[in-house]
């Protein structure tokens, strides 16, 4: 409560444009909100230092600010700014100041930003309760700052983690936090492809939260999940639908879309929750979504 109190604060006094809509989501997704801030806030103050409310709430508004220009401009276009990885890696990827800023804006989104909570509910009422308690493995694919491990461990402090990503400053960033959180035995990472990593031995579930936008070929992330994953294991997949951002290329128009891609990569969806912000405005053609899908690996054509 102490750094939820002390974030809230600094964003009354700095961050006043983003405030209303933070205090709404935690008005209506109190628990939740409250029970996410409590747990990622520490890990933000141990790998940042006594700047860490500085660094948050810059890096939102940052984020929120380049996130609602590329929205304007999706509207305007009717289509992506960037279709290919190259593209991105130029404006984007390649520009260290900006991949913090977005890193920790990107953060603060997972329980700020209502939909995302809402995600989140799935993911920790849905996903989490399937897994075996005692113990398990888990690969995220994808794994960008690494809180959806980070979670996942922390409901599930018998497992571990295998985070990969492509980004040299995502996985830097999300080690460090790992070894000042005192979390590093159980969550690790390591730079790579998420599309062509083949672990040693087969994974007891498998995540990737907010990738598969980022990518030309998306199926490909879900064919390669699944054959990462034990028959019958239990994934969670996070996508963007019609959400512009400076570095989404594959512009999803329907759930269906995700759903099927799964499906022909071997799983069957479980359940699955389509979450938009509740105030968008009537006027706009494109509604702004986060998808989250609970899936099972098929042993046969059936299950």
């Amino acid at each position: 409560v102490q750094h939820l109190k002390k974030l809230l604060d600094y964003f009354s006094n700095h961050g006043q444009i983003a405030l209303p809509a933070i205090e709404k989501t935690h008005l209506n997704q109190k628990e939740s909100f409250e029970e996410l801030a409590e747990v990622m806030l520490p890990w933000a103050e141990n790998h940042l230092g006594e700047d860490w409310v500085k660094i948050l709430v810059d890096g939102y508004i940052y984020m929120l600010m380049d996130v609602n220009r590329s929205q304007a401009e999706y509207e305007r276009r009717g289509k992506y700014l960037n279709k290919s990885y190259d593209d991105v890696f130029k404006s984007v990827y390649n520009d260290s100041k900006f991949m913090d800023l977005y890193h920790w804006g990107v953060f603060v989104c997972t329980f700020a930003w209502e939909h995302h909570v809402r995600i989140y509910n799935l993911y920790r009422d849905a996903f989490l309760p399937s897994l075996n308690l005692k113990e398990g493995r888990l690969l995220d694919l994808g794994c960008g700052s690494g809180i959806w491990s980070f979670l996942a461990t922390h409901f599930l402090p018998q497992w571990t983690s295998q985070g990969i990503d492509i980004s040299k400053k995502s996985v830097e960033l999300s080690t460090t936090m790992a070894k000042s959180s005192g979390l590093e035995s159980k969550v690790k990472f390591r730079e790579f492809d998420a599309l062509s990593f083949k672990g040693t031995k087969k994974y007891d579930a498998a995540i990737s939260c907010f990738l598969m936008e980022h990518l030309e070929e998306p199926q490909r992330l879900l064919q390669n999940m699944a054959s990462n994953l034990e028959a019958r294991g239990y994934a969670f997949i996070a996508a963007a639908l019609t959400a512009a951002e400076v570095d989404h290329i594959c512009e999803f128009r329907r759930e269906s879309e995700i759903v099927l891609m799964a499906e022909e990569a071997g799983f069957r969806v479980v359940s699955m929750y389509s979450s938009a912000p509740l105030c968008h405005p009537d006027s706009q053609k494109f509604l702004p979504r986060a998808l989250g899908v609970v899936l099972q690996k098929r042993k046969n054509d059936i299950w």
